[in-house]
């Protein structure tokens, strides 16, 4: 065997070994891996300029999870699951700036996306980046920080997602 064929026959023996990412499904995998597979799925989004119905966007910067905007986004998707409705507006009247101020993150600019449906990662943020205005968000460069939460309701479906950014005020 000549060098190169031996380094395709050692390529072959990778790629055929190498398994494809498998989806981050809800109540398949923890929490924390769907959530973790969504911002990876975001920066990944990001990382590529990309059309949002009419605005152009240009590549952005990975986004980087804060603790604090995962509470926000968790306690608004635990709030719609349990008070059965899918809104932006709490159930205490509450807009996401005030929701993610609660939870002691000073924000300059905030941005939410919710979805209710998906059963996994890949298909909730394959839905927002076909949405114009949530795709913005995805790609809106302003935005440093990222939280995500989810929640279950008791009926088939009935998956509630929340995706919270925000640009920290310095």
């Amino acid at each position: 065997m000549n060098g190169i064929t031996r380094c395709l026959a050692a390529l072959a023996v990778v790629l055929a070994s190498a398994t494809p990412a498998r989806d981050a499904v809800v109540n398949q995998d923890s929490r924390a891996s769907v959530n973790a597979r969504v911002v990876e799925l975001v920066n990944a989004a990001r990382s590529h300029s990309r059309r949002c119905g009419s605005e152009r966007f240009a590549a952005a910067p990975p986004l980087s999870v804060s603790r604090q905007l995962n509470e926000a986004a968790a306690g608004h998707a635990r709030d719609m699951a349990k008070k059965k409705f899918f809104e932006h507006r709490g159930s205490d009247g509450s807009q996401p700036r005030d929701r993610v101020a609660r939870a002691g993150y000073r924000s300059q600019l905030t941005g939410e996306n919710i979805a209710l449906g998906p059963e996994s990662a890949e298909e909730v943020v394959a839905g927002w980046l076909k949405s114009p205005g949530h795709c913005a968000n995805i790609m809106e460069s302003r935005f440093h920080d990222i939280g995500v939460g989810l929640a279950t309701g008791r009926k088939r479906g009935q998956i509630y997602w929340v995706q919270n950014f925000g640009a920290p005020r310095h």
